[in-house]
């Protein structure tokens, strides 16, 4: 089953999918106090707040920084609109959607219903919404593989996965002392972690920035409906101040949980050309990878300094020849309709003549350089 071209993919997306399992069987405590459920929905809220606030921040800075671009560069908002209404639709749907989903296929009347029933319908619904996460999340396991970060791919999945406990833990806090069968576990697990399995398999052949745009909203919008449930659930058990407590728990846990897999991606990063070219990092912003095409045809690859491809849309770039000479050539890149390289058209001049890139950051106007020689020729074969 894992063998052949998704194989590997597919087994990154199992392991981080898979370990939404190990939080469930919380959901089995009985005899359980009001005021230590109230403490266990708390912490799972306090999951849902931290993702809730880690997806939409990660969004809006990516509009915000289009909107940037294209008042300091005059490129047009075109970008900034086309994401920003992505953003816009799918959390209006994923918040909108649970709403008559409920009103819908659940009815009214939440509070009268018997609390048994009430706790498997939250479950369900929160497995919905990080459902949704999780499958962007198998999209970035997928993607980074397929551009042949091996190593990346595996560093996050274990990332995703170490997270999807705590999530798993989410799901199962408002099911404990009702008795939940094995079977309605294993299903609220395969809906909140099947995704992420999909997505690794998906993402592996099939790159889509809009799609993982929408997908994290329509999960912000989700996870955002849920927490008013749990909070209001919350109200309910009159649990105090340990509602509070739990909470912080569970908000500084899901944080602590992401820390960890940043600092582990940094120190495990793997640094180097991609495609055949030159390669060189500025400003411990960016990594630039040069590759020559023909005589007077460059392509430019920009990543992050975990060696992530960088989006090129979004990116200000122009180069200079010469950049010593009193008169110096320059010219400017053009992004790939996709976003993956930058082109430019430069004089027919030899592997000696150095070329000197200017790259404006995402934020701020903030600029990364570095000076090439102008590398031999190469074809796009090769550069795969």
């Amino acid at each position: 089953m894992f063998t052949g071209l998704f194989g590997k993919p597919l087994f990154l997306g199992l392991i981080a999918g898979g370990t939404i399992f190990l939080g469930l069987p919380i959901a089995r405590l009985s005899r359980i106090s009001a005021k230590t459920k109230a403490f266990l929905n708390a912490i799972s809220t306090g999951i849902l707040i931290f993702l809730l606030v880690e997806i939409s921040g990660h969004l809006i800075e990516q509009i915000e920084s289009l909107v940037e671009t294209a008042v300091t560069t005059g490129a047009g908002f075109a970008g900034a609109l086309r994401y920003g209404g992505l953003f816009v639709f799918g959390f209006s749907l994923g918040l909108l959607g649970l709403v008559f989903f409920e009103q819908r296929f659940l009815g009214s009347g939440k509070d009268e219903k018997a609390p048994g029933k009430r706790a498997k319908q939250l479950a369900l619904m929160i497995a919905v919404g990080l459902g949704l996460h999780n499958f962007s999340e198998g999209l970035a396991i997928g993607q980074g593989y397929s551009a042949g970060a091996v190593q990346l791919a595996w560093l996050l999945a274990i990332g995703f996965a170490l997270h999807n406990a705590t999530e798993g833990f989410g799901i199962a806090a408002p099911l404990s002392g009702h008795k939940a069968s094995w079977g309605f576990l294993g299903l609220a697990g395969l809906v909140a972690g099947g995704p992420t399995f999909l997505g690794a398999a998906i993402g592996s052949w099939w790159v889509s920035k809009p799609i993982e745009i929408f997908c994290l909203a329509l999960a912000a919008g989700t996870i955002l409906y849920i927490i008013g449930e749990l909070l209001h659930l919350g109200r309910v058990l009159k649990g105090e101040a340990v509602v509070e407590i739990g909470l912080l728990i569970g908000f500084f846990v899901a944080m602590a949980t992401d820390f960890s897999v940043s600092a582990a991606m940094e120190l495990t990063a793997v640094h180097g050309p991609r495609h055949g070219g030159y390669f060189g990092d500025a400003n411990d912003i960016y990594h630039y990878e040069l590759v020559r095409e023909s005589d007077n045809r460059i392509v430019l690859y920009v990543n992050d300094h975990y060696n992530r491809p960088l989006d090129a849309r979004i990116l200000q770039t122009h180069w200079i020849l010469n950049p010593d000479d009193p008169k110096p050539i320059t010219g400017f890149f053009t992004s790939s309709p996709d976003g993956s390289f930058l082109t430019s058209t430069v004089p027919n001049v030899s592997p000696s003549t150095p070329v000197h890139i200017k790259v404006g950051a995402l934020k701020k106007g903030d600029w990364a350089d570095m000076e090439f020689y102008l590398p031999p020729k190469i074809s796009r074969t090769q550069s795969q």
